[in-house]
This record gives C-alpha cells, sequence and structure tokens, in this order.
C-alpha cells in the first residue's frame, strides 16, 4: 500500500486513499485537468477522535482545488512525508486529522518542505489536544482546554472579525453568526500568530478552564520561515462544509497558503 502511494504522488494522477482497518476510508478523485499549476494534498489520517465530517470536508476542499485549477489527492497514508514526495504538492490540508501522525523522519521531511516556503492549512480537530507538541507550536494553538460538552456542546454564538483585508475574511461581516463546538485553549496563540477571528464569549456556556475572554481566536496565521500557515477552529459539522461563507472562506486559505493571494511569509 506505501509504495502505491508514493507512486500516486510522483504522478498525482489518481486517488490515495489508505487507512487503518478501525477508520471509515474517505474517497474522492483527484482532479487532472491539464493547466493545473498547484497541488494539494488533502491529509484525514486520525490517531485520535475521528470527525464524521472528514468526508464532507473532503469534497468541498477537492472541489475548490477543482474549480481553482488545481491538483487534489486525499490520503491518509502518512508515508507521503517524504522530501519527494512532498516535492509535488504547494499546499497540505490537514483536514481534521487528528492525534500523533508523523515519524520523526517525516516530521523532518514536513518541516523542510514547510521552510522552502510552501503553504499549510489546518482545519478544526487538526487544532485539538491530540496533537504533539512540536506540531501545537508550529500551527501556534496555546494548550487544548476542550470544548462544551452534553447540551452545550453545539452553541451559536459571535465571531469578531478582526482583520478583514486576508483573502479568507474580506467577504465576512464584522460580526459572523457561527453554530460550533467551540475549541478552548489555556492561552491565546503564540504571539507571532496574526488572529483574523475571535468569539465573543458573551451569553455563552464555558467551562471556568474553558473562558478565555477577549482572546478566545478561531481563526489566524503565522508564519514558520517561509512557510504559510493557516489555522481555522471550525468544521466539526457536516453541513459545515457546504456552507457559502465557510466555503469561500477555505478557498481564499487555499489561495493565501498557495502563494496566489494576499501578503506573508
Amino acid at each position: 500500500m506505501r509504495g502505491a502511494a508514493l507512486a500516486l504522488a510522483a504522478s498525482l494522477a489518481a486517488t490515495i486513499v489508505p487507512a487503518a482497518a478501525q477508520q471509515a476510508p474517505v474517497q474522492t478523485q483527484a482532479t487532472t485537468r491539464p493547466d493545473a499549476r498547484r497541488a494539494v494534498l488533502i491529509f484525514t489520517k486520525t490517531a485520535a477522535f475521528r470527525h464524521d465530517s472528514i468526508p464532507d470536508a473532503v469534497r468541498a476542499l477537492s472541489d475548490l482545488a477543482e474549480k481553482r485549477g488545481w491538483r487534489a489527492v486525499a490520503s491518509e497514508d502518512s508515508a507521503l512525508f517524504t522530501p519527494d514526495s512532498l516535492a509535488r504538492f504547494d499546499v497540505i490540508v490537514f483536514a481534521s486529522a487528528t492525534g500523533d501522525l508523523l515519524s520523526a523522519e517525516q516530521r523532518q521531511a514536513f518541516e523542510s518542505w514547510l521552510a522552502a516556503g510552501h503553504g499549510f492549512v489546518a482545519l478544526h480537530g487538526a487544532g485539538d489536544g491530540s496533537h504533539p507538541d512540536w506540531y501545537s507550536r508550529m500551527i501556534g494553538t496555546g494548550p487544548y482546554t476542550g470544548h462544551p460538552g452534553g447540551a452545550d456542546q453545539f452553541q451559536t454564538g459571535n465571531l469578531i472579525l478582526l482583520d478583514r483585508t486576508h483573502p479568507a475574511t474580506r467577504h465576512l461581516p464584522r460580526r459572523w453568526r457561527w453554530t460550533e463546538e467551540y475549541y478552548a485553549y489555556a492561552s491565546p496563540p503564540r504571539a507571532d500568530a496574526h488572529i483574523l477571528a475571535r468569539l465573543d464569549e458573551t451569553g455563552m456556556r464555558f467551562e471556568p478552564k474553558q473562558v478565555m475572554g477577549d482572546r478566545h481566536a478561531l481563526i489566524w496565521w503565522r508564519c514558520e520561515g517561509r512557510g504559510r500557515i493557516f489555522y481555522s477552529a471550525l468544521g466539526h459539522r457536516g453541513e459545515t462544509w457546504r456552507d457559502p461563507a465557510h466555503v469561500r472562506m477555505l478557498d481564499g486559505a487555499l489561495a493565501w497558503a498557495g502563494r496566489k493571494a494576499g501578503k506573508g511569509c
């Protein structure tokens, strides 16, 4: 299976969907338009919690890539994280990928690829508490303290847009009404993160350890050397990936990570 995955990464001509036996496989097709100028790897491996919305995320992201004339490959095989394989991609997306996913050699290949000026987009579960410390530092999260549970798991609140000049957020209102499983952290993102949107906690129900006040960032970007990193904590529910405003935000994030729009790094 790993040999097949590596051969596909070289050609970008078919779908890679190896998955652990306990995981529901994701099915998608790589785009093959001849005018493709970018390639995106949609990585959905889970070594911790697996979101039911992952297939929805793959479909949405693949559609966005196709509309841009990019090639997209969806995979759950960490064997792709070698220098030769990663060189085929301009952008990598962790679509609710969870857990400790990469070996030491794969991590080194990934970090070198990113430092060379490529783009990384991490979405929802890709920023929870299941990830190793090096990864959390890279995307910029503080220590994860969870999310509301039970009847309070999904709440409707207002996201305050702090920067509406970024390609991912320029279409959004200053106050964006949104329903989500809201992640919380013990501290705000690292100091070099550029926060695009935060949660207005007014009237919302959080455990004391999850209260962050006006520091409750949910969408941001940062640079890792020349590499562009974008994180959004949104996306637990399947319908999220069909919401026009959210999908447009993802399109802007891909464009920015792929250096087709915006500034930074």
